[in-house]
């Protein structure tokens, strides 16, 4: 009768889990200043869901490093409740932490931008919604006047980043995790 003795899994590499949130922070970064530079209009229905599957794919690419990293450590095995703890902290991480990208751009390089938004915002959605829809939006708060407080921001950015960290933390875990065979009884 043979015996396989189960290794027990290293403790979470949190320095590469931290390193990797913030790698994947200046990642957001970077595509979002892009998106900035060339002025490309979000705030269309099929720019909004290129740039939510763009998040996702950036968020769960690095999540997935970070799983892939950990795997290595406890021996070419995860299971799937230890890659989701890994891959959700770096991504929930990044993405907090670019939240505040918008706050920089806002209050010190550009603060005209989010009235640029709601023009981008009303142009594109002009020709779809009923004009009494189009005249509540141009008088309603859209939320584009709060991106310059950092209170905003930051309870903004936590959301984002949870939300946004769960479904990379899930895609990555069910992609990354690699169980341990069962020992021969």
């Amino acid at each position: 009768m043979e015996n396989t003795p189960t290794q027990t899994p290293a403790p979470v590499d949190w320095n590469v889990v931290v390193r990797q949130a913030l790698v994947l922070a200046v990642a957001l970064i970077a595509y979002s200043a892009l998106i900035y530079v060339l002025d490309f209009n979000v705030m269309s229905m099929s720019a909004g869901f290129i740039n939510f599957l763009l998040t996702i794919a950036i968020g769960t690419g690095v999540a997935l490093m970070t799983v892939q990293h950990q795997r290595s450590l406890d021996g070419g095995f995860i299971s799937f409740g230890r890659a989701l703890l890994v891959g959700f902290a770096t991504a929930a991480g990044g993405l907090f932490l670019s939240g505040f990208w918008n706050y920089i751009l806002v209050k010190f390089i550009d603060p005209d931008y989010p009235n640029r938004m709601k023009e981008q915002m009303l142009e594109a959605w002009s020709e779809t919604l009923p004009p009494d829809a189009i005249e509540k939006m141009e008088q309603s708060s859209t939320g584009f006047e709060k991106m310059a407080d950092l209170g905003n921001v930051a309870l903004t950015s936590l959301f984002v980043g949870l939300f946004f960290g769960l479904i990379c933390g899930l895609i990555a875990a069910a992609i990354g995790r690699r169980n341990a065979p069962k020992p021969a009884v």
